[in-house]
């Protein structure tokens, strides 16, 4: 027999006639009992109530079914945007609300706060004196503290320590870079460039785990990893850069400039950055190496007066001579480009398939494969964050908010501080001046701009910035953490 179409089914209720609903209503298991309702919200459900529930049960079932599926997943799915985003450098852990005051700590002039093991480490000094504390990222009760460089009146001219940590937890070990001060008599024959020492402490105690010794001139340090990169001058007047064990010194790979800086008058002054693909080296030439193994990928005499930057897994090239070029991981030229990538220090990846780039006064996006032109704007704003596809540019006084793929324009503000932009992967927080002139902290939506809250700022802010996640206010004196 065929089914009917449903749209010509009609409902069917059965009727059991020998069940009268006008009398007492019976215990259909207990047939001798009876009970009588004075309430007529008393009475119990028909059957044909019940079965018209039990006709509907196959429809309400997947609904629910379907409803705790769309929500498990979406729970899912924002669960795994929050981890990683949680990985990106640079990036606020996510706010309920408008952050508050959780402690604060004396500092001194050129202190600098990094993550460490989970609490947030600050180095400061004072008169010479340097030191590294460990506090407890939402208390502040201080963990441990660990001098680097006792107070001197030689000491207190000497260039400070540096402790990277390329705006990420720095792990098992805080690794710094102590210059010793110069001698006296620096203008004596014979003096030697003045040296250095790498001291790696423990993050858990601050105990010196290792320590070992610079004899070269340094021009740049950085974490990689668990590991350093360390670039310097030796004493032929060669650029030399290295990954280094932090305990031990230990180089992993080395790699020496092919020009000196006797070489030729036209050296300009040495540069040097550090990316997690990359380490490219400037003055002495320019080269791109493999951050990894230290394989050049590229290489142009000085005179040659090329730029580089990285771009991800790719770099770009640009002089005025050949023009721009984008290169792959291999350092393999992919095609001519029109200026330098202008990859964002704070990157989730959502526009990786993208090329941006920077050329003074505009801005455009580019696919990375192709090179099809995607868009251009014309601004002097610099590319500071990309958070979920959409790109934030900013600048002193102004930032303006794109969508990373089309170009189009969220939205566009002016601010009256020119502290730069800080973002939890939802919000973009700016710092400006409210109606008392006193700075505060605005939130506004990263995608439509929308106002959220307003909060105000420790009196002096100088500074706001992120550290493993944690959102910091800096004044002349003090550091204050908020949350």
């Amino acid at each position: 027999m065929a089914l009917a179409p449903l749209n010509r089914m009609a409902a069917v209720e059965l009727v059991e006639d020998d069940h009268s609903i006008s009398g007492p209503a019976r215990d259909p298991l207990h047939p001798g009992d009876s009970t009588s309702f004075d309430d007529p919200s008393d009475v119990p459900r028909s059957r044909g109530a019940g079965r018209a529930a039990l006709r509907w049960w196959p429809v309400a079932v997947p609904v629910v079914l379907a409803l705790a599926v769309g929500s498990a997943l979406s729970a899912r799915g924002e669960s795994e945007r929050l981890e990683r985003l949680a990985a990106v450098p640079g990036l606020l852990r996510p706010l309920d609300g408008a952050p508050v005051e959780l402690w604060r700590s004396p500092v001194g002039a050129g202190a600098t706060a990094f993550a460490a093991g989970g609490g947030l480490a600050v180095l400061s000094g004072q008169d010479g004196s340097w030191q590294v504390a460990s506090f407890d990222a939402r208390t502040g009760e201080e963990r441990w503290a660990t001098s680097l460089v006792a107070g001197s009146t030689v000491a207190a001219e000497a260039q400070g320590p540096d402790c990277p940590s390329a705006s990420a937890d720095v792990g098992a070990y805080v690794v710094c870079l102590v210059r010793t001060p110069p001698p006296v008599y620096a203008g004596a024959e014979g003096t030697a460039t003045p040296a250095a020492r790498v001291v790696a402490l423990d993050s858990a105690d601050g105990s010196v785990a290792g320590e070992w010794e610079v004899a070269d001139e340094v021009t740049l340090i950085e974490r990689r990893g668990d590991d350093v990169v360390l670039v310097t001058e030796d004493s032929d007047g060669f650029f030399r850069a290295a990954l280094r064990d932090p305990l031990t010194g230990v180089a992993e790979w080395e790699y020496k400039s092919r020009q000196s800086i006797g070489s030729d008058v036209y050296v300009s002054r040495p540069t040097a950055v550090v990316t997690t693909e990359h380490v490219l080296l400037g003055g002495y030439g320019t080269a791109v190496l493999d951050a990894q193994d230290g394989a050049e990928l590229y290489w142009a005499t000085n005179l040659a007066f090329v730029l580089a930057s990285s771009d991800g897994e790719r770099f770009g090239t640009w002089s005025t001579a050949r023009g721009g070029a984008l290169h792959g991981s291999t350092g393999r030229r992919l095609r001519d480009m029109p200026s330098l990538p202008a990859r964002p220090p704070v990157d989730d990846g959502t526009a990786d398939d993208l090329v941006l780039l920077d050329a003074g006064r505009e801005i455009s996006a580019a696919t990375a494969f192709g090179g099809e032109q995607l868009w251009t704007i014309g601004t002097d704003l610099d590319p500071a964050v990309i958070v979920d596809g959409q790109l934030i540019l900013a600048a002193p006084g102004r930032q303006l908010s794109v969508d990373a793929h089309s170009g189009e324009v969220a939205w566009d503000i002016e601010t009256d501080l020119s502290l730069p932009p800080v973002s939890d992967g939802s919000l973009v927080l700016t710092a400006e001046l409210g109606v008392d002139g006193e700075p505060v902290l605005v939130a506004r939506g990263i995608a439509d701009g929308v106002s959220y809250w307003s909060t105000p700022l420790p009196h002096g802010t100088t500074l706001v910035s992120v550290e493993g996640g944690n959102l910091l206010a800096w004044t002349a004196d003090e550091l204050v953490v908020l949350g």
